[in-house]
Order: structure tokens, then C-alpha cells, then sequence
């Protein structure tokens, strides 16, 4: 299906692995009635239609009220084009386009289903009703121009874990008269993950190379191939199905980061639990982890400087989603009693669960550590900024990991300014952000619906304030995923 938009831009050209950073687009202006709209915290916002695919709708953002980002869930996404409604359901936004002129975003439209629907005219002729499959026919022709080896590629997978299940179901059901199941499952899934994640990482690795290699105008239509093929299977499993659908609304939630955190299998079936743990396997979920290990030791490393002056450290951590890193330093030092923590995120829920957790080790280790939440978004904290210049407070290190991988660098570039101006004398600021060095990438933009905005470690580097460059380092985990930008102001 085609539709087209008088007076529309070209599509959204995304290309190789090194290009794909920087997504070009020339947006024109749409005819007045061509907009889409979506539900944002309860309120309608509508925005001018500027282009549109079979795959993804591209508005002019420049005027909404709040600021989006990258995997954030649009909800009721209506596209009207021609005071005609075309497309009804759920979007997630997954690329930001500044030009001159205004702010464009870019959102990936659902696979049709049961909650999702394109609307099309019904022909009102025999030869009008030809003419349209016709076309039909022509854009099925252009779409899935897939190639050999990669449609090889996806159904041998699929062959290969559809059997798996099978095999496992099989498995599962002689489970059933033993009286130590679940000391069973284990022993299965100890033998038998070690070996599946091996020979699916061999073929995603092909498979990743093989999406970086195709024309930037067939990236659409094999991504709904994949989707068609693996989807499914992947989205079984309790990581998958909660990273797709978004529960709360955006991608890197809490209770994801806690399923990264746990890293052992999860689900009702073997199967399941078999998916769930290969995919807390993989690059991203194994430098996430390791991100914790760094901000639990830099903490710990500010924390003793600080206090070898008699001071209690103040930290603030931003974006802190589950806060395993500070409920670890508490369990793991009684330098956690000489720290005040601010804790800072924009979900409720989260700030909740987070408190609670650290409530929780507090009591079990006896630690006197001050905790505060602040329920605030990161654009927020902006505004307040310009409102209350002079007026902030004062930390001894600042630490965001997670939110700069959906900001783009207008807003990285501005928080920084705000948090090392926040810093006291021989302070930290700590930013972390992903990089796009190991196979991965493509699958979770493919199945996951999980856009992120890559940096190395120049891209990165070049988000820190100008003053302050000849102090600040670049250092990367030891998967090289995750990069920590540190920037410590002068004593």
C-alpha cells in the first residue's frame, strides 16, 4: 500500500551501519489537512503531516508542548491525510529530525492487527476496484524485494526455534509426573540455553550484517518480513513482550532493566524461559549490567574522597529507573551512611519502586543514607533552571545513565551545562550512552520496536560543555557498548 501526500518530502532514508547515525530528511510542508494526532498524559496533540509510508508517519513536532524521544509509545495515533482517516493505532517514535526551520519526528507505525488498522476507500467501480489492486500489486512488488539469502536466512531460524519449541514442549510435558520439576527445568535450561544461544548468535550476526548492507529503501519492507517470521516467537517471552509493547509508555523502563539485572530465565514454558534468557543475553543486556558495576564503583570512589574531608557526599542521580546501583553501594560499604542521595525520574511508579527497594536495604544493612525523589522530567528540570538561575543545588557528583541514549544532542548538550554547574568544587559529573560496536542493533529496532541514538566515543566527547574538555574522559566497559562520559570540574 502506497498512500501519497501532495506536496510530501521523500521518504527517510536509512542506510549502512555508519550512516544510519545520522538520518537524513528534507521536510516540505503538508496540506493543512494532512495531520496526525495522539494521546500524550491525557491530552490530544496534533501535529502537520509531513510524510507518509506503509511503514512510518514523519510530523512537524516543533510546536507540541513537551519534547519527545526516541522508543517513546504514541497512542491513538491517527493519521488523516485528505480529511480522510488512514491509519488508526500505536506508534513509537524512532528517529528526531532537526532542520533550520523546525523540529521533525519521525514514528514507526504498528503491524496491523487486531488494535491497528489502515483505513482505504472502497472502490466505487468494477474498473476502479482493478485499477486499485493493481497498485496493490505493483507496491506488494516493490516492498518485498527480498533477497535470497535473507529470506534463507530468517526461515531457517524460524525452522530452527520452531523446532526447539517443539522439543522442549515435548520435554516439558514428561516433566509433569515429577516431583522435582523445577529442579529439572533447570537442569535443562543449564545444558540446553548454553548451546541454542550459540547457534542463533551466529546466524543474528549474519543477519545484522545483511540488514547494514541493504539499500536504504528496502530497510522497511525486510523489517516486516522479519517481524512476519520471528516476531512472534521472540515476543513470547516476558523481555521481549514487555520491551515491545512498552507498558509505561517508553522503552528502558525499571522493571526491563530489572529483568537485565536478574539474568536468568523467565517465563511460564520452557521455551519462554529459553527466549527470555537468550535475550538478557545479548550485548546490550550484558554492557547494561556492567554499567551498574561502574556506577556502583565510581560511587563508592567519590563517596571516600569526599568523606575524607568530613563531608557528606551529595549525589544526584538522574533518570535513575530501579536505582540498583545505589541499593548495591548500600549493601556493599558503610561509607553509604555519610551519602545523600537525590533520586530523579519522571514516572511515579518508578520513584516508587525505587524508594521502596532502597527502604528495604536500608532497614536489612542498618544504614543511615538519606534518600530523596524527585518526580520530574529531564525538560523539566530545564525550565526550572532558566526560572531559578543562581538558585541550584549543589552536588558533589551527578550521574545519568540511560537517558542520553533517547535525547537528541541539543538537550545532551544543555543538561550538561545545567548538571557541571551544578557540581561542587572537584566534582564528577558522570554521563553514560550507548555505542553501536557489537551486533545488535537491528534486531531490537526490527523486533523490539527499541530505537536508541548511538554515539562513539567523538560523538560523545563533543556533548561536553567547551570549557571544561581538557578534564573530561571518555572510558568504555568491557563489552565497549556502553561509553562514560567524565567530566570533573576543577577543585
Amino acid at each position: 500500500m502506497s498512500i501519497v501526500l501532495k506536496g510530501n518530502s521523500n521518504p527517510i532514508r536509512l542506510s549502512g551501519k555508519k550512516a544510519a547515525k545520522t538520518r537524513a530528511v528534507t521536510p516540505v510542508q503538508s496540506l493543512p489537512e494532512n495531520e496526525v494526532s495522539f494521546q500524550r498524559e491525557g491530552v490530544e496533540l496534533r501535529a502537520s503531516l509531513g510524510k507518509l509510508t506503509p511503514y512510518a508517519a514523519t510530523f512537524d513536532a516543533g510546536h507540541l508542548p513537551t519534547a519527545l524521544r526516541t522508543s517513546e509509545v504514541l497512542n491513538n495515533f491517527k493519521i488523516t491525510a485528505g480529511n480522510r482517516v488512514v491509519y488508526l493505532g500505536r506508534a513509537v517514535v524512532s528517529n528526531m529530525i532537526h532542520t533550520d526551520a523546525s523540529f521533525f519526528c519521525e514514528a514507526k507505525l504498528d503491524s496491523l492487527g487486531a488494535e491497528t488498522a489502515f483505513f482505504l476507500p472502497f472502490p466505487e467501480s468494477t474498473s476502479n476496484l482493478q485499477e486499485a489492486y493493481h497498485e496493490f500489486f505493483r507496491n506488494w512488488q516493490n516492498s518485498y524485494r527480498i533477497s535470497a539469502e535473507f529470506k534463507v536466512l530468517i526461515t531457517d531460524v524460524l525452522a530452527y526455534l520452531t523446532s526447539v519449541r517443539q522439543w522442549l514442549e515435548g520435554l516439558e510435558f514428561g516433566l509433569k509426573a515429577q516431583g522435582n520439576r523445577w529442579e529439572q527445568e533447570r537442569a535443562i535450561m543449564d545444558v540446553i540455553a548454553p548451546q541454542v544461544i550459540d547457534a542463533f548468535n551466529r546466524q543474528h550476526e549474519r543477519f545484522e550484517d545483511m540488514v547494514y548492507a541493504l539499500p536504504p529503501d528496502a530497510r522497511m519492507a525486510h523489517q516486516d518480513f522479519v517481524r512476519k517470521h520471528w516476531q512472534k516467537l521472540f515476543l513470547s517471552s516476558p523481555f521481549g513482550y514487555r520491551t515491545y509493547h512498552k507498558p509505561n509508555g517508553y522503552a528502558g523502563d525499571y522493571e526491563m532493566m530489572n529483568m537485565i539485572y536478574r539474568n536468568q530465565p523467565e517465563g511460564g514454558s520452557l521455551f519462554e524461559k529459553l527466549i527470555h534468557f537468550l535475550l538478557v543475553s545479548q550485548w546490550p543486556a550484558r554492557s547494561v549490567r556492567n554499567r551498574i558495576t561502574h556506577l556502583r564503583e565510581n560511587i563508592i570512589t567519590e563517596t571516600a574522597r569526599v568523606t575524607r574531608s568530613e563531608k557528606t557526599v551529595r549525589i544526584m542521580n538522574i533518570g535513575c529507573g530501579a536505582a540498583k546501583e545505589v541499593q548495591d553501594f548500600l549493601k556493599e560499604t558503610h561509607l553509604s551512611d555519610a551519602a545523600d542521595f537525590t533520586l530523579v525520574d519522571f514516572n511515579e511508579e518508578t520513584l516508587s519502586y525505587a524508594g521502596a527497594k532502597i527502604a528495604e536495604v536500608k532497614r536489612q544493612c542498618s544504614r543511615r543514607t538519606r534518600v530523596r525523589t524527585q518526580q520530574v522530567s529531564v525538560y523539566e528540570l530545564l525550565k526550572r533552571s532558566r526560572q531559578n538561575d543562581g538558585a541550584r543545588e549543589k552536588f558533589d557528583l551527578v550521574y545519568c545513565a540511560g537517558l542520553f541514549d533517547y535525547l537528541p544532542p541539543e538537550t545532551c548538550r544543555a543538561l550538561m551545562d545545567l548538571w557541571y554547574d551544578s557540581l561542587l568544587p572537584g566534582g564528577l559529573m558522570l554521563i553514560a550512552n550507548m555505542n553501536d560496536s557489537k551486533p545488535f542493533r537491528n534486531f531490537i529496532e526490527f523486533i523490539l520496536d527499541w530505537q536508541l541514538i548511538y554515539r562513539d566515543s567523538g560523538e560523545f566527547l563533543s556533548l561536553a560543555p567547551h570549557h571544561c574538555r581538557e578534564t573530561t574522559r571518555v572510558i568504555a566497559e568491557p563489552t565497549s557498548v556502553n561509553l562514560f562520559l567524565h567530566v570533573r570540574k576543577p577543585d
